[in-house]
């Protein structure tokens, strides 16, 4: 007994000390499928992901609180690291996107509203620390070394913040100018940066190895700034705004849509390169990458945000899209939870890349 008590705490102690910043995408992950699913009638399986999605959310807290007590070097070290600080915008885009599933699946808008507070505060704290504390950093890596789909978190991030005051907007009418105004400001970030990523693509050396999780965010970003601009247009007549903003609705129906058509064309270049990683790399498909959470993630925006779009427009013909992608995102998803969950009872690692690093703080 006491050999067993002595196991499970040294995990737990490993798995917080070595825990990714960006395991927040879990949660990311599971809340939009969760939507998409309640979207399409398949509650059953809508409310076991938002018991996962809460459940995930209270862990993911708890180990990242017992690393800032036990482990802050390692913390601290990992906000102020180019490649790895973008992870931390997964928590206010998971607190954000917990928030809509409160919203949409429970119908409690009490607890919707709370998250988004706290999600705003977090916006606030991440956004600022990380891009202050890299923007004065006296040792920068190159942009071949700084710049991957990662980046493109900051984007979801403050989209996440858009969408979640959107949706509480009619009853809160308040709330409709911070969703405008982040909508904006995120639409913006990602024309910025995604233009870096693109250089660092076309015009730098790329791995197999480098085709990790985080660059689907090319496209979930797009789909998740599709959804705030969708959910702008649609909402602003409930939140007595609609004499004000007809011009502007009219740009924000125009903007998601461009999104969506820029993210929609990511779709074929992600599974290509996703199967040369698998191919040319010779990497296993049974292998867990916690990084492909922020695989699973743009799979479920990018049908949510589909839906929407189709409803905004009157664009029908596009609701075939998001019939066919639900299914897609509840198989990718389901290969990474049972790869999650076999990696817990084996007992490996929940990240290899993070050991290697974290072993060199002192």
């Amino acid at each position: 007994m006491n050999h067993f008590v002595a196991t499970i705490s040294m995990r737990w102690d490993n798995t917080a000390k070595n825990l990714l910043p960006a395991y927040f995408a879990m949660v990311m992950a599971t809340g939009i499928v969760s939507i998409a699913a309640y979207i399409y009638s398949i509650y059953i399986l809508s409310q076991f992901l938002f018991y996962v999605d809460f459940i995930g959310y209270i862990v993911l807290w708890i180990l990242s609180i017992y690393r800032v007590i036990v482990y802050s070097g390692y913390y601290l070290r990992d906000l102020e690291d180019h490649s790895r600080a973008p992870g931390f915008f997964t928590v206010i885009a998971g607190t954000n996107t917990l928030g809509s599933v409160f919203f949409v699946v429970e119908k409690n808008y009490t607890a919707a509203f709370d998250l988004w507070l706290f999600g705003l505060i977090l916006w606030f704290f991440y956004q600022y620390f990380i891009f202050v504390s890299l923007s004065l950093s006296k040792n920068k890596p190159s942009l071949e070394n700084g710049i991957n789909g990662a980046w493109l978190i900051a984007i979801v991030s403050t989209q996440s913040v858009a969408v979640l005051a959107a949706q509480l907007s009619p009853i809160h009418s308040w709330m409709y100018i911070f969703s405008l105004v982040f909508y904006m400001i995120g639409w913006l970030t990602y024309v910025l940066v995604m233009s870096l990523i693109n250089y660092r693509l076309l015009f730098m050396k790329l791995n197999t190895n480098d085709l990790t999780g985080p660059y689907w965010i090319n496209m979930g970003a797009t789909a998740i700034t599709t959804l705030a601009g969708v959910l702008i247009f649609l909402n602003g007549n409930a939140s007595g705004f609609a004499s004000q903003s007809d011009i502007l609705r009219q740009f924000l129906l125009g903007s998601a849509l461009l999104m969506w058509a820029y993210g929609s064309w990511w779709i074929p270049w992600l599974l290509i390169v996703g199967i040369l990683k698998y191919t040319k790399g010779r990497e296993s498909l049974l292998n867990y990458d916690p990084l492909f959470w922020g695989g699973v993630f743009p799979m479920g925006m990018y049908t949510v945000s589909t839906y929407f779009l189709a409803k905004a427009s009157g664009f029908k013909a596009f609701l075939v899209i998001p019939e066919l992608f639900i299914y897609i995102a509840i198989a990718a998803w389901l290969y990474e939870f049972i790869g999650l969950i076999h990696s817990v009872v084996s007992g490996d690692r929940l990240s290899e890349e993070n050991t290697v690093r974290n072993d060199s703080v002192s």
